[in-house]
């Protein structure tokens, strides 16, 4: 295996020294740092929101939202310990403040949380979960009536293009819908490399 693909492998889930690696791509890549803000900015974050954000990485949009969430919480989970270690360093003012709690867990596993979540995002891993539809309706009773989830996600496989984002985007969209999510919408951003997509829903009860 080239050592590129060595690197790759270690997007989903960072461990040892080439996750320790990949966390420094993840961090000062430039597209990966404009498809974290493009995502924030789609949630159109309040400060007394309440955040999820599920598989956090080092923890570039934590950062950002914790910027404009000075009364509200934001949970993050992710389920490497190299990623939860390295976004704990870089948010560490805010965790100390109370403002951000950081855990390692996997969606599947997400433990009781005593917050409803008013908003959801998930940049680049939900190509990663598991068991999607099981577990974005587990996910649903976490979150508040009119709820918003936001799906980023831009391929990075070797010869990505923008018709495997518009994939990604028609993919997520009908998970979304087989969880019971409504007001689903795609949104594209042309980037380089390749485009991204992000898929927002809302949580109806009524």
């Amino acid at each position: 295996m080239k050592l590129w693909q060595k690197v790759a492998s270690q997007f989903g889930k960072p461990t040892g020294f080439l996750g320790s690696v990949a966390g420094f791509i993840m961090s000062h890549r430039e597209s990966n740092i404009e498809r974290n803000k493009w995502g924030v900015e789609l949630l159109n974050l309040q400060p007394d929101d309440n955040v999820l954000e599920i598989g956090f990485g080092p923890g570039i949009a934590i950062k950002m939202m914790s910027d404009i969430i000075t009364q509200g919480t934001i949970f993050g989970i992710d389920h490497s310990e190299k990623m939860l270690s390295s976004a704990q360093k870089r948010n560490s003012d805010a965790i100390k403040s109370g403002r951000v709690t950081l855990i390692c867990s996997s969606i599947s596993s997400l433990p009781e949380i005593n917050i409803k979540f008013g908003k959801v995002l998930d940049i680049n891993s939900f190509q990663f979960w598991e068991n999607p539809v099981d577990d974005l309706i587990k996910l649903k009773k976490h979150m508040i009536d009119g709820g918003t989830i936001a799906l980023v996600h831009q391929p990075r496989k070797p010869g990505a293009t923008d018709a495997d984002a518009t994939d990604a985007g028609n993919n997520f969209s009908d998970l979304l819908q087989q969880a019971g999510f409504e007001n689903i919408k795609i949104h594209k951003k042309i980037m380089k490399p390749v485009s991204t997509v992000c898929v927002t829903a809302r949580v109806c009860f009524v």
